[in-house]
Order: C-alpha cells, then sequence, then structure tokens
C-alpha cells in the first residue's frame, strides 16, 4: 500500500512539474506575441497618413456637402 501511495506521488510531483512548465511556456510566448504587437502597434501608427480635408474647417464641417446638406436647411427653417 505505502508503495501505491508514494507511486501515486511522484506521479502527481511529475505532473504538477511538466504543468508548471506548460504555463511558463504559454507565458513567455504570450509576451513575445503582445511585445510583438506592440511593436507593429507603433510603428503603424508613424506610418499613418492624416486625413484628407479641404481645408475650410476642422472635422466633419470641413466638407462642403454638410454644409449644402445640413447648415443650410437648418437655417432655411429658422428663417421661414
Amino acid at each position: 500500500m505505502e508503495h501505491r501511495f508514494m507511486d501515486i506521488v511522484s506521479k502527481a510531483s511529475a505532473n504538477k512539474s511538466r504543468f508548471d512548465s506548460s504555463v511558463e511556456e504559454i507565458a513567455s510566448a504570450l509576451d513575445t506575441s503582445i511585445r510583438a504587437a506592440s511593436r507593429k502597434a507603433w510603428v503603424g501608427h508613424a506610418r499613418r497618413v492624416p486625413l484628407q480635408t479641404t481645408g475650410w474647417l476642422r472635422g466633419a464641417l470641413s466638407y462642403p456637402w454638410v454644409i449644402v446638406t445640413a447648415v443650410i436647411p437648418a437655417i432655411l427653417d429658422t428663417l421661414l
């Protein structure tokens, strides 16, 4: 009986060692992929081209169609 118990304990210890090493491998692989992704994000961010505007106003109002379709009808509704 003592021999079987010691066999169970040694197998459990071996399984725990394998589990610990696999957790360490996964943590290392995850850390490596996060570092690679963060490097790519910074490189991709530096390569981005700013949005083109017409130079009128900032944001969505930089496009003349916004003024024609939203602002002018609102002004006409208030005047009429």
